[in-house]
């Protein structure tokens, strides 16, 4: 252990031996480390080291710092995809958002694509005594009813719906629901062209729906063919006295003959299912509807 310290010992007195006669010689002063690069732009270079001893050799020169030039930038032009512009035409005398107009042409062409059956029953909201409601197409038609239209445009679905009218040379924006493209909101169309939809889609068995009005405007079938009108306000007022409202009676348990005898005093759209006594009727008893709705019993013999 003796001999080890020992020499340990020796070899660090030899180094400070060493680091004093360096600095007493003054060798860091004279000896220097310096990078050249004589293109900034490149990468760094390798390291050459001079002597100051020699007067002869000259140093290299340190190349003049670049002062950053601050020029102002130009704005960046934004880049944008190019794409092909939609012209959605507002409405004015040859074009109009259809609202409930469109409702019947597209009921029809989805009956005629067999989308929809033409003697379904859809859930039309409930009545003011919060009952369920269910009605026909047709007659959810009629009744301008927006609940059950919402629910037609689920069961057909928005692509159906804009396939339907693209067949018939109308393109609604892609972005629209088919609640929206049913009840006809957020777009404008031709009136030519609903006219022609009308046209082609709507048969005569739904004769029935028309004059059809909203505000005042209407669309009637003359002559065959489909136009526009202008309906007046005591014409649309003595169109509301002509449906008057009236009470379902409760039919359960009475036999089918007087059931439909009952009914027959209200309406004449009645649907017998079964025979013998009433079982179960819709609407429901006591429910509130008006004019010539269509009313359901079923019949069970008893036993």
């Amino acid at each position: 252990m003796n001999k080890k310290a020992n020499r340990r010992a020796f070899f660090v007195c030899i180094f400070v031996c060493l680091m004093y006669t360096s600095i007493a010689a003054k060798l860091p002063e004279k000896v220097s480390f310096k990078r050249i690069a004589h293109d900034r732009s490149k990468g760094s270079t390798s390291m050459t080291v001079y002597s100051g001893k020699n007067e002869n050799q000259q140093a290299p020169e340190a190349l003049p710092e670049k002062t950053p030039s601050y020029a102002p930038q130009q704005p960046q032009r934004e880049t944008r995809v190019s794409q092909k512009e939609v012209h959605t035409p507002v409405p004015d005398e040859a074009h109009m958002e259809p609202s409930f107009f469109m409702s019947i042409p597209l009921v029809c062409l989805a009956i005629k694509a067999k989308l929809l059956e033409k003697d379904s029953l859809i859930s039309a909201g409930k009545t003011s005594y919060n009952v369920a409601s269910w009605k026909k197409p047709v007659d959810i038609l009629n009744d301008r009813d927006e609940e059950g239209l919402k629910n037609i445009s689920r069961t057909i679905d928005a692509k159906q719906v804009l396939f339907l009218l693209r067949e018939e040379g109308i393109v609604p924006e892609p972005k629209l629901t088919s609640e929206e493209i049913m009840l006809g909101k957020g777009y404008v169309v031709e009136k030519k062209k609903l006219l022609s939809l009308y046209r082609d889609a709507v048969p005569a068995e739904y004769d029935r729906l028309f004059p059809f009005v909203i505000d005042g405007t209407g669309i009637a079938r003359r002559n065959g063919s489909f136009e526009f009108i202008v309906m007046k306000e005591n014409v649309k007022r003595l169109a509301v006295k002509e449906t008057p409202e009236w009470q379902m009676p409760n039919l359960v348990n009475l036999p089918l003959r007087v059931a439909v005898e009952r009914l027959a005093a209200h309406t004449s759209r009645i649907r017998v299912i079964g025979s013998g006594t009433v079982s179960e009727q819709f609407p429901r008893p006591f429910e509130r509807t008006t004019g010539e709705a269509e009313c359901i019993i079923y019949g069970r013999m008893k036993q």
